[in-house]
């Protein structure tokens, strides 16, 4: 009698594990259209392996697996709720601060909290290597009437330095961009590093998300405002434009979104500056080639990353026509399709975690230099 009801027992705990199984397909393909199926993470799923050799199927497959499971934002969402709770956060890309305001971890080519700690350092030579490229690169623009302004925009981690966890201490000062930006001054390099301004600018009003690595509409048209100073050109200085705070337009949260808390930080309002924008005019599919139309009478290049499509609307207000470039998508080739010479002002903007696409783009931009000369 025991051994039958053990038995018995043993079938319906497989027939429970086989429905758990099996039972979350069928029930996906029911579900799926009322849930949300949204990719919040910044980089593409995983295709579906067709194309891939026998050794490499099984991970190729697993990775798509992983990224197109049934339920998958909501388990997600689920464990990142359990561990906001618990004042936790389980991810290996971002950094929980205090009151919850979230910071880039040292990922990929990121070294966001190295940076910040003052453990990263750039050496002579690099340093070297940055001010002769540059200060070449802003005496041949010269040559032929150009001007040039560098842009470094700051971590999110300096600025709001108040809110990084005790468990993440200043080491060293000063950081490898801050040493930059000293050696850049010092050789006569119009350079816009606003990083004091942007703190005392945080006491007044937020100039970052708290849920993403960008500032917002006040920060980097703080940025913009430095550099058109260093142009010669007065724009209305911040402290006398009208900001705006919405909380119905979503705020940017990439830091939320990567980590699967996107449904718990909402709160934090959208920041619009009431100044002059640009009319963008033009656009790639993915964004990295725009141009702008503005009311000046000057053209404009800007090579950029992420913190530069903020400054974009409002830097090429002054401007009768801009060409903004997405250093993912700079070539020399690149800059010909878009220009047919040289522009009046050329800009080069970085973030503090990408300090060395500067001088990647200084030694394309005098490798380009080179055929418009030759040609």
């Amino acid at each position: 009698m025991k051994e039958h009801s053990s038995q018995k027992r043993a079938k319906i705990l497989t027939v429970l594990f086989v429905v758990m199984l099996l039972l979350p397909a069928p029930l996906w393909l029911l579900l799926a259209p009322h849930l949300d199926t949204t990719n919040y993470e910044n980089r593409t799923l995983a295709a579906f392996p067709q194309d891939t050799g026998a050794e490499e199927w099984p991970g190729a497959f697993e990775d798509w697996l992983n990224d197109h499971a049934p339920f998958r934002n909501q388990f997600m969402s689920l464990n990142g709720r359990l561990n906001w709770a618990l004042g936790t956060l389980d991810s290996s890309d971002v950094l929980l601060g205090k009151e919850h305001w979230l910071f880039l971890k040292d990922v990929s080519d990121s070294k966001s909290i190295s940076d910040y700690q003052g453990l990263t350092a750039y050496s002579e030579e690099e340093l070297a290597d940055f001010v002769n490229t540059l200060s070449t690169l802003r005496d041949r623009l010269a040559e032929h009437g150009t001007k040039m302004v560098v842009v470094i925009a700051p971590a999110k981690e300096g600025i709001y330095s108040q809110y990084m966890p005790d468990s993440i201490p200043v080491v060293s000062r000063p950081t490898r961009v801050q040493t930059l930006a000293e050696r850049l001054s010092a050789a006569d390099i119009p350079l816009v590093w606003p990083q004091q301004d942007l703190i005392d600018a945080s006491a007044g009003q937020q100039v970052y998300y708290k849920y993403d690595t960008h500032w917002n509409e006040t920060g980097a048209y703080l940025a913009v405002t430095q550099a058109e100073a260093l142009l010669g050109h007065t724009i209305t200085p911040l402290e006398d434009c009208a900001v705006t705070i919405s909380r119905e337009q979503a705020a940017p949260t990439d830091l939320a979104n990567v980590s699967a808390v996107w449904a718990l930080c909402r709160d934090d309002p959208y920041y619009s500056v009431d100044a002059p924008r640009a009319e963008q005019v033009g656009s790639t599919p993915d964004g990295y080639r725009m141009r702008w139309q503005g009311t000046g009478d000057e053209s404009l290049l800007m090579l950029r990353d992420s913190f530069g499509e903020m400054m974009a609307p409002f830097l090429c207000a002054g401007y009768d026509e801009s060409v903004i470039l997405h250093t993912a998508a700079v070539t020399v080739d690149a800059i010909n399709e878009e220009l047919d010479g040289l522009p009046d002002v050329v800009v080069l903007e970085a973030a503090e975690r990408y300090s060395d696409n500067l001088l990647g783009q200084g030694k394309l931009l005098l490798a380009w230099l080179d055929g418009l000369e030759q040609g």
